[in-house]
């Protein structure tokens, strides 16, 4: 095994044999660790395993609104393609549920990773050669889980995906990708992948990227031979001698030999740089890291050895490392400690183990002002100062923050499908009031799914709108002072694919990219406040609810 899985009585994997059915198509499933539930997944095991050697793992992650059984059953490449590419190249080919459209983010990524486990319990896998890959929210799912677990695989082909996490780029330091775009796909597209593969050549990581000439959204499910045949050239770096890993939460803190446990201004990135000096002497670099484990690993340093280890060119400890023990690092500013304890036990499936505040009552997206899309705005608008932020429900999958403990997995379920860095935009308060009124749906339209969705949200400021008056007439009153400029901010794909309608100014607005991604704003605002929750409403009213009457558009009290 290559990491701790959750003893099979506590999660519940199935322990159904399956590793003597060569050359057969199989549908299985484990019992999840989330809910008790038993979640499908699908695998081919090729004709050639016997399991008496071990064998390479391909991922095959579908795309939105598909299923485990898309990749075989995929009606635009020839029948029978993904059976006979674990055929041709010997691998066991496996696709998970992902829990549905997730994203392969909170639930979604528990699915893949407890898949992987069950796989490891079912068949000889060879640790060094598993891959990722997938098509659409599958390509964007396989380069979110590759970056934030590095350590488990060998190289990704993400096709056609829409988010790139540049925030993470060098975290691929160790891992090969492989970026495959149909040329003529939706520029939005483009531009997700694009600013994550930037970055990657800036660092100088292993990257690679296709734009396939007249080709549209599936183009890279035309190459999936090739694409086989590449992740295989590639074995995983399992004990890398130095390596960078950014951290964007502690819930992905740990990659290799170290493991962040607190970062020191939650909401901006965490920073490993590890490096193996001989033998017997480990040199780390922290960025805004606040506590820290590092537990040495024997292939790079000598375990019969006193080690040294250092932070920030400080000696921090010298002395012995048992097997059973790590070096639990804390402080910062220079200013740094160690002692030694009991190596803790990491178990890959687990969940909802990192809390980070309480919500007094569930936050949703229900309603005409969702109490869930203040907190959000009110998020974004802390992480970066703005003086309004606006946000909508447009193409949202994400849940509800449940009332009680709130955990990081909460955070990054409740922001689905997007994850991209902030944006900045200079706007007047007339500027403001025309982009509010173009997303207000006409009456009859105001009630039906997901023209609704467009409604702007906003922190900063109130308005009233009327769905029965005219466009350009649908603001009947608001506290914006339409001569005043303002800070906005708003979520990238706003400017990338219009989710806000600009009113006319979509692809003409200057805006500035702010250093923060949208889940790094959700996580910083809910461990500085604690407490998750958004005033009550009156934010966004309908003209005519609860009494309230059209009125001046200048002047009206916050």
């Amino acid at each position: 095994m290559i990491f701790l899985a959750i003893p099979a009585a506590v999660a519940g994997f199935a322990q159904t044999p399956q590793a003597d059915a060569p050359g057969k198509d199989l549908r299985l499933s484990y019992r999840s660790v989330v809910d008790g539930t038993q979640q499908p997944y699908r695998v081919y095991v090729p004709s050639s395993y016997d399991g008496s050697r071990e064998i390479p793992l391909v991922f095959a992650l579908h795309g939105t609104g598909e299923n485990e059984n898309t990749f075989f059953e995929e009606p635009r490449i020839p029948p029978g393609t993904i059976k006979r590419l674990a055929e041709k190249y010997g691998v066991l080919l496996v696709s998970p549920l992902g829990r549905g459209t997730t994203e392969y983010r909170g639930t979604g990524e528990n699915d893949v990773l407890s898949v992987l486990v069950d796989v490891e319990e079912h068949y000889r896998i060879d640790p060094d050669r598993v891959y990722l890959m997938g098509q659409s929210m599958g390509g964007t799912g396989s380069a979110y889980l590759a970056l934030h677990h590095p350590d488990l695989f060998a190289a990704v082909a993400p096709l056609a995906a829409a988010y790139s996490f540049p925030w993470l780029a060098a975290n691929a330091g160790h891992v090969p990708f492989w970026w495959i775009s149909g040329a003529d796909d939706a520029k939005f597209y483009h531009q997700g992948v694009m600013a994550g593969v930037e970055r990657m050549r800036q660092l100088g990581v292993p990257v690679r990227l296709d734009m396939l000439p007249g080709e549209g959204h599936p183009g890279g499910l035309k190459h999936l031979d090739e694409v086989f045949a590449w992740l295989l050239e590639h074995r995983r770096a399992a004990h890398p001698r130095q390596y960078v890993f950014e951290v964007d939460t502690p819930l992905h803190g740990r990659a290799y030999w170290t493991d962040v446990e607190a970062i020191a201004a939650p909401g901006k990135m965490a920073v490993v740089k590890a490096r193996a000096d001989g033998k017997n002497r480990a040199q780390l670099n922290l960025e805004n890291v606040a506590a820290l484990a590092f537990f040495p690993d024997p292939q790079d340093f000598d375990p019969a050895g006193r080690m040294e280890v250092a932070v920030d060119d400080k000696k921090v400890f010298s002395g012995a490392i048992a097997p059973r023990q790590e070096l639990e690092i804390q402080g910062g500013a220079g200013k740094w400690r160690a002692r030694l304890r009991p190596r803790r036990e990491y178990y890959l499936t687990a969940f909802r183990t990192h809390p980070v505040a309480v919500a007094p009552k569930a936050l949703t997206m229900q309603g005409t002002e969702p109490v869930l899309a203040d907190w959000i705005a009110d998020a974004m608008r802390h992480a970066t100062g703005a003086d309004i932020a606006i946000f909508n429900r447009m193409h949202y999958r994400g849940l509800p923050i449940p009332a009680g403990k709130v955990d990081i997995v909460d955070l990054i379920e409740c922001n689905r499908p997007f994850d991209q860095y902030l944006v900045t935009a200079e706007l007047s308060g007339s500027d403001l009031l025309q982009i509010l009124d173009a997303n207000v749906p006409d009456a009859g339209q105001f009630q039906k799914q997901p023209v609704a969705n467009r409604l702007v949200q906003l922190s900063g400021a109130h308005y009233v709108f009327d769905p029965g008056q005219p466009e350009g007439r649908r603001i009947v009153s608001s506290d914006l002072e339409p001569n005043r400029r303002y800070t906005v901010v708003m979520e990238g794909q706003v400017v990338q694919r219009e989710t806000i309608l600009l009113a006319g100014r979509f692809e003409k607005l200057s805006y500035k990219t702010a250093d923060v991604p949208f889940t790094l704003a959700l996580y910083g605002y809910a461990a500085s406040r604690k407490r998750i929750e958004a005033p009550a409403g009156s934010r966004v009213r309908q003209a005519g609810a609860s009494g309230e009457m059209p009125g001046s558009l200048a002047g009206m009290g916050r």
